[in-house]
């Protein structure tokens, strides 16, 4: 498995375009940015793999760099797998930056100031 810093130019646009979809379904779902956001990395690859399976297929065969349906894991390379995917530093700084969009986005809302006209004072 290529590391995410491997790809360049053109190869790393491609890589983006690829994983950005399936990488924002699971940042999307509140459990997963939650567990993210304590920090506990094994935790959080626990409740991704559970919770999107397909997701996280897509994303492994393509930093793999073969397409989806020819991608398989087994009990035996999966935790190595995993472990190569968490201790890579630039492909969690990606779903960290992506985490806090998420995040960002799921907690904004309208305004609530509460705003009266104050009238200029008299001359």
């Amino acid at each position: 498995m290529r590391k995410i810093s491997d790809y360049r130019d053109e190869d790393a646009i491609d890589l983006l375009a690829d994983i950005m979809e399936p990488a924002v379904e699971i940042l999307a779902d509140e459990t997963v940015r939650k567990t993210f956001e304590n920090g506990n990395r094994m935790k959080l690859a626990t409740v991704a793999i559970k919770s999107h399976k397909e997701a996280v297929m897509q994303i492994l065969a393509r930093l793999e760099g073969v397409p989806r349906e020819e991608y398989h894991c087994t009990i035996f390379t999966l935790p190595a797998v995993v472990l190569e995917v968490l201790n890579d530093q630039e492909l969690l700084g990606f779903f960290t930056a992506q985490a806090r969009t998420m995040s960002t986005a799921a907690s904004s809302g309208k305004p609530t100031a509460n705003i009266e006209a104050v009238e200029p004072a008299a001359e």
